[in-house]
């Protein structure tokens, strides 16, 4: 896509991808990762067939939650955006996410319950894989200039639509399998009280990495914006690695926390520590060997990013080593504390944005991000030892 489309167009993409991102913990409240402890937590309870009403009442917040924030966003004058130093060309960009919000949210959610349903690999499929065909097809068709340059954002966002319709009817086959019909002792204000501060954590993560892309589109241009965003997304390799392992572990940490068997949760802990760091020294030095390589890959240009590619992949390195921090705050009933953490640590990414981006560009970003993820890892890590005694990083 990158070697045959304009940098302002990609940029367009990614600054919506970050943007979609961020707007969506409003539309999702906290629920793709309160599905995993209430998992958990039935599991514990030999409850599991109760999981299908949970859903169902996560499914209807969520649409209430998307729609409320399109409503919300359709009353703001556009004049109010632009005079608070929002670009036109990027407020388009912001109405299209706002648009297909409810779709996006559905999708989420869905995956994640598909993984609840212990269908991982089908579940990986649905995030790595699925989600991104619609804006392959379209960057092939417009390669071979089948359809406009311009639609290249319609393919990624309205894609959607059709993940959450052929999600949801996964769900549905998976649910038929395990169709008994209980009364969920699980009410809907449960489900809000715990997902909401899940859901205020994930907004103060995604802004952290929306902060930087902003910025960037601010202070100077949406070709910065892509080479910053690719060298983000090559990075997010790592940041896979350490989301897969630890939504893979995700609900036996509620489990083992639910039982109160804190032997097995801190060898649970200490094995997801070791996967996550041995898996990501290996690939993080391997994107650290090639970085003008994978770079160069998307476009000659794209090379200008790497002094803050290094930064990126190295800071991400070493926050491996932290293993399973803010998953095991929202399975072990600890969100408002970690959504505390997580704002303290947007205030401090974006006091370095504003003070380095304008004078170091791509760097500065990638210094801010740095400081600032070592910072809430470093907290969280001493709070849950302080609180639970246990371990979360590598070593003792």
């Amino acid at each position: 896509m990158t070697r045959n489309i304009d940098e302002v167009y990609v940029g367009s993409y990614e600054f919506a991808r970050v943007v979609l991102l961020t707007i969506a913990t409003f539309g999702i409240l906290g629920t793709e990762q309160s599905i995993l402890y209430f998992a958990g937590r039935l599991e514990a309870k030999n409850q599991t067939n109760e999981l299908r009403l949970v859903y169902f009442k996560m499914l209807k917040i969520i649409w209430i939650c998307s729609v409320t924030v399109l409503v919300v966003s359709l009353i703001i004058p556009e004049s109010f955006l632009i005079s608070v130093g929002i670009k036109e060309n990027l407020l388009n960009v912001l109405k299209k996410c706002l648009l297909i919000l409810p779709f996006y949210s559905t999708t989420i959610l869905n995956t994640e319950t598909i993984r609840a349903y212990n269908k991982v690999i089908l579940s990986e499929w649905f995030r790595n894989i699925f989600k991104y065909i619609p804006i392959i097809t379209g960057t092939v068709l417009i390669i071979f200039e089948v359809v406009k340059v311009g639609t290249l954002l319609d393919w990624y966002l309205y894609g959607f639509i059709l993940l959450a319709v052929i999600s949801f009817l996964v769900l549905l086959i998976l649910m038929n399998k395990n169709s008994k019909e209980h009364i969920s002792a699980i009410t809907s204000k449960e489900i809000f009280k715990v997902s909401y501060p899940m859901a205020i954590s994930s907004f103060y993560t995604y802004l952290l990495m929306t902060i930087d892309i902003f910025l960037l589109a601010q202070f100077f241009n949406l070709h910065y914006t892509a080479y910053y965003a690719i060298a983000m997304k090559i990075m997010s390799i790592l940041s896979m690695v350490i989301v897969g392992v630890n939504i893979n572990y995700a609900p036996k940490i509620a489990v083992n926390y639910e039982n109160k068997d804190f032997e097995l949760l801190n060898r649970n802990l200490k094995e997801a520590a070791k996967t996550i760091a041995f898996l990501n020294f290996v690939i993080g030095l391997i994107l650290l060997l090639g970085g003008k390589f994978f770079l160069s890959f998307f476009g000659e240009n794209y090379t200008e990013a790497l002094p803050a590619y290094n930064i990126l992949i190295v800071t991400q390195m070493i926050v491996s080593l932290f293993g399973m921090v803010p998953m095991y705050m929202n399975m072990t009933g600890k969100q408002q504390i970690f959504h505390k953490i997580m704002g303290f640590a947007v205030l401090v990414n974006i006091i370095c944005n504003v003070v380095l981006i304008p004078k170091f560009n791509m760097v500065g970003a990638a210094i801010s991000y740095a400081v600032t993820v070592l910072f809430w890892n470093i907290l969280v890590t001493y709070f849950s030892f302080k609180t639970d005694k246990v371990y979360l990083t590598l070593w003792k």
